[in-house]
Formats: structure tokens, sequence, C-alpha cells
């Protein structure tokens, strides 16, 4: 009989994407485990394809119904954990909502995430062990410590996708964009972010894509789904000198799945600190991330082919700096 894993990480897409280490030390574990994820609603899509995961449980981040929809909902997830009948049960986010989830998980080993915020015994009983928050690790490595909190062994610590839906995935874009055919010719750029904070300023994006094209290099951007962001990249293709057909603007047109394998089948990427870069480095992607407000000991792409630029205004960042980078990469 195969051991049950609860994964619950209730925050953004790329929290989601980091917990991948954790799903594979698992598997080594307990090559038999069934493991599932509960995540907000969208976030698990890129891991959807992933063999190891058994099922992704999405609730609402929050809600418009009423008081009494939102609890009958709580009260029907809290039923389908207990009779899931978990052995393990992981907690890397600390709302106060998932204390009653861990209630519901019954009998399983839990471990929660340290908070100062949270060291009182309602949050400190309700779990059987309690691990250190990042502090001065990565977050993947604070993660790996939850599996160990409970006496998992971590056998290896990166972080790699599935690339054969990937693949597929890359085939059907190729299809729909001949652009693409001659893959690894053109550098995906992501410069969107949902934090305006993380945001390069839009008239350096633009001379960076007329470097590129200068040397020879096509380019492919993309954004997520809201218009803002689409709009965004719109505004930064308007200034672009040479926006010709070494240019395809796929900003709004990808799901995180398209965005996995376009980034598997490019030269390198460029982005901000955002799900792109983890991606990138989750497909052993050469990739250069603009780092602004985050901490990059926490949050800089787990890959030793990521390379990083921090500042704490972006705005300082210059052409200069990101092309220095990227000559070395092509030189390479």
């Amino acid at each position: 009989m195969s051991n049950k894993y609860l994964i619950v990480i209730l925050r953004f897409h790329g929290d989601v994407l980091l917990t991948k280490p954790m799903i594979d030390n698992i598997k080594l574990n307990d090559s038999n485990s069934d493991i599932d994820l509960l995540v907000y609603k969208g976030t698990g899509s890129i891991l959807a394809h992933e063999k190891s995961v058994s099922e992704i449980i999405e609730i609402d981040s929050s809600s418009k119904d009423n008081i009494f929809s939102r609890i009958l909902k709580e009260v029907n997830l809290w039923r389908k954990i207990n009779s899931k009948d978990y052995d393990y049960a992981f907690f890397l986010t600390t709302q106060w909502r998932v204390v009653p989830i861990s209630w519901a998980a019954g009998k399983a080993k839990k471990a929660a995430v340290d908070d100062k915020k949270r060291r009182k015994a309602l949050w400190t009983k309700s779990f059987s062990a309690i691990f250190p928050e990042a502090q001065e690790n990565h977050i993947v490595q604070r993660n790996l410590t939850a599996l160990e909190s409970l006496g998992l062994k971590i056998f290896k610590d990166d972080l790699i996708l599935d690339s054969s839906y990937l693949d597929i995935k890359y085939k059907n874009l190729s299809q729909v964009y001949p652009f693409l055919i001659e893959e690894k010719s053109y550098c995906l750029i992501h410069p969107t972010s949902r934090r305006d904070k993380k945001l390069w300023v839009k008239e350096k994006f633009a001379q960076l894509i007329n470097l590129l094209l200068e040397k020879g290099i096509s380019v492919v951007v993309t954004s997520g789904p809201d218009s803002h962001e689409i709009s965004y990249v719109d505004e930064i293709l308007t200034k672009v000198d040479r926006y010709n057909s070494q240019v395809l603007n796929l900003a709004g047109k990808t799901s995180l799945l398209d965005l996995a394998a376009l980034i598997k089948h490019s030269q390198f990427f460029i982005g901000l600190d955002s799900v792109a870069s983890h991606i990138a480095a989750s497909v052993d992607k050469d990739s250069i991330t603009l780092f602004g407000p985050s901490n990059p000991v926490n949050w800089k792409p787990w890959s030793k082919k990521a390379r990083i630029i921090v500042k704490e205004d972006l705005s300082c960042i210059e052409i200069k700096d990101v092309k220095n980078l990227i000559e070395e990469i092509v030189i390479k």
C-alpha cells in the first residue's frame, strides 16, 4: 500500500513550481507514493502534466460568494482532505486557513513553516513539526527542509520539469507559428510582472531587442494574459526600430506550459523576477533575470545557468549590464 502525501502551497505560480524538488525527493524516498498539491485556482497548471503528481486540488484565493457559500466550500474541502487519508502533509504558507486543513488531514504527519506571527499554541500544536523560514537560504532549500523535518531524506535539489510533454507543446506551437521552426535561433523575452515595482524601463527593453536583432538573434516576446501586460508589450514593440519578421509577439497568447516549451527551445531567456525566470531554470536554459525589490538569495532562479542583475531601483540597470551577460552566453 502506497503512502499518500499532500503539499499545500497557497501562493503564486512560481511558488508552486518551486515545489518540484520536493516532489522528486518524495518519489526518491517512496517510489510508490501518491502526491497531491493543494493550490490556488490556476496556479498549478505548470505541474499538471508531471507524472509524479497524482492530483492538483484547487481552491479560490478569495471569493465574492456570501459567507454561507464560502463556509460550505471550506467544509467540502475539509471533507475531501479527510477522505484522502494522507500519511504526510506539508504546509508551505502561513495563512490561518491552513490550520483546519491540517486538522482535516487527521493522523497524517504534518509539517508547517515557521512564522513570528504564528508562534501561538493554535498554530504550533496543529502540526507535528515546524520547520524554519528561508532566512538566508533559497526557497527550494526551505521546502526541502520541510521533508527533513518529518524524517525524509534529500537525494538531490535540482529543479527540472519533465521535458517530453514540452516537446509536444513546442511541435504544436511550431505548426501555428512557422517563425519557431528554426528552434534555438531566438531569445525569449518576458518583460512583464504582476507587480509594477518589478518592471524595467520600456525604452530599455526596446533598446535591448534592437541590440539582439543587430546581432542576428531573433526575439520572441511573451507576457501573462492580463490586458495591461499585453498593452505593456505592445508599447515596448512600438519603440523597436527594427520590429519586423525577426520578432514574434506572443503576449497573452501562451499558457504556462506553452511558455515553458518556448523557453526550452530558445537560445536563451531574458526576463524579470517572475515565474518565467523560474521556468527557465526548470528547463535548464541559460537566462538573465533583472532583480529589483525581491531578495535574490531567496528567489533567484534555481539553476547554475541563471545570471542575475540586482539593483534596488530597476531603472538603474543599463543596457550594457545586460549586453555583457548576453555576450557571455552567446560566446559560450
